[in-house]
């Protein structure tokens, strides 16, 4: 298997799935010690937006990557999901269901997990030669 084709395994992904949910956890138990005690919620619905929206990355890259060609569906189902994901955040922040700078750093759960799983798959010994 070469480089190119090695990220989208779907243990790669799974991993990064996994801990970016890991530090997310992180990030809204620290939440009413760092940001304040309202922040708890708003925290978590940017870690489950995060989360969904990497499921929903690596489902569309693997569209994309798949060898039948059929691209264009997979085109419009990605620009549906960045109107989805601006609207809902949208919703949520101008509704009042959530603060912005608690949900952004909720968010923010989704580089740090996947710098954190690309550090852990990096230190551990491929056994290829």
């Amino acid at each position: 298997m070469n480089t190119a084709t090695e990220s989208t395994e779907p243990s790669g992904i799974a991993t990064a799935i996994w801990s970016v949910a890991i530090v997310g956890a992180l990030f809204v138990l620290a939440a009413p010690t760092m940001i304040g005690a309202g922040s708890r919620l708003s925290v978590a619905i940017g870690v489950l937006l995060a989360v969904a929206n990497l499921w929903a990355i690596s489902r569309t890259v693997r569209g994309f990557l798949h060898p039948a060609g059929a691209r264009s569906p997979w085109i419009s189902l990605s620009m549906l999901k960045f109107a989805a994901m601006f609207l809902g955040v949208l919703f949520l922040v101008r509704g009042g269901y959530a603060k912005l700078l608690p949900l952004c750093i909720g968010y923010a759960a989704m580089p740090v997990g996947i710098v954190i799983s690309q550090l852990k798959s990096a230190a551990a010994p491929s056994g290829k030669g």
